[in-house]
C-alpha cells in the first residue's frame, strides 16, 4: 500500500464530510479533526495487513456517511418535525420512508389514558 493511497483515502473522507455537512461549520470541522487524528495516529504503520485493514476502515467509514447521513434541519413552521432531503446516493432515498417519533411527541393513547 503506498502513501498516495491513504491521501485519497483521507480526501474522500474530507470531501464527503464537506458535503454531507454542508453548512454545519461546527461539525464539519469536529469531523475533519477526528478525521486528521485518526490518519495521524496510524502514519508510522507499515505492515502491509494493518495498512490494509485501515484503508477498507476508511472506505467503509466513507460509505456509511455517504449512504446513510442526512442532514435534517428543523422545520420552522411545524412543531417537532424536521425536513430530510434524501439524494440519489442515499441508501434510503426514495422506498424505504424514515419514520423517527420525537421522545418529546406524546402517544396518542397516553393522551387519552391519564396515568
Amino acid at each position: 500500500m503506498s502513501l498516495s493511497q491513504a491521501r485519497i483515502a483521507y480526501r474522500r473522507l474530507l470531501k464527503i464530510q464537506r458535503k454531507r455537512f454542508a453548512g454545519d461549520v461546527p461539525i464539519i470541522t469536529a469531523a475533519h479533526k477526528k478525521t486528521r487524528e485518526e490518519f495521524e495516529n496510524n502514519r508510522a504503520v507499515t505492515d502491509e495487513k494493518k495498512v490494509k485493514k485501515l484503508l477498507k476502515h476508511a472506505a467503509d467509514v466513507e460509505l456509511v456517511i455517504r449512504s446513510y447521513v442526512v442532514q435534517a434541519p428543523r422545520n420552522t413552521e411545524k412543531e417537532n418535525t424536521y425536513n430530510i432531503k434524501f439524494t440519489s446516493e442515499h441508501a434510503l432515498r426514495d422506498r424505504h420512508p424514515i419514520i423517527i417519533k420525537s421522545s418529546l411527541q406524546k402517544s396518542k393513547s397516553s393522551e387519552e389514558e391519564p396515568k
